[in-house]
């Protein structure tokens, strides 16, 4: 009986998911596909740290994330969270942004629940305007228990990501 049994029981869906490490020139990469949602994330790690107050190192890294046709753009600390500083508004506060040596522009986000980091709250216009770059973009962030975070990245093959992001129904710019 175990073994009729076996055969009618149905198969467990497994999400196959691939990762592919960041290098200095390139994002690294997680996707998977259930078969029911694609997901993509592409992240690159900050080309600076922070230094906690035991002299440790703060790593800062940058997500671009496609889920459900939602395009979402994270910044983060690791091992210490950013602690962005919030208004406790609709929007938690406003990062800096700046592309190259280009002009700084004020980006809304709300602060992440665990205080890791933050969430842009207009995803597109933000990879639109790295995308517009050809070297850097560097956030700087403010926060309630640190000196601001200013967190720099290489733009590196981001430009690459494009069509994937747009079949996914994420267009970056």
């Amino acid at each position: 009986m175990a073994f009729t049994l076996g055969f009618l029981l149905p198969h467990i869906a497994i999400a196959e998911e691939t990762y592919v490490e960041a290098t200095d020139s390139t994002w690294g990469v997680i996707s998977s596909n259930d078969g029911f949602d694609k997901k993509l994330t592409i992240y690159k790690e900050g080309d600076n740290y922070g230094i906690d107050d035991f002299g440790d190192d703060i790593d800062y890294t940058t997500e671009i994330q496609c889920s459900k046709k939602k395009l979402v753009v994270l910044v983060y600390s690791d091992p210490i969270g950013i602690y962005p500083t919030t208004t406790f508004t609709s929007i938690d506060g406003y990062a800096l942004a700046k592309i190259d040596t280009g002009k700084i522009v004020k980006h809304p986000y709300i602060a992440m629940k665990d205080s890791s980091g933050i969430q842009f709250k207009s995803a597109k216009t933000v990879t639109t305007a790295i995308l517009k770059g050809r070297k850097t973009f560097s956030f700087k962030i403010p926060s309630s228990i640190q000196n601001d975070t200013v967190a720099n990245f290489s733009i590196g093959d981001l430009a690459s990501y494009v069509s994937k992001f747009k079949s996914l129904g994420c267009p970056l710019k």
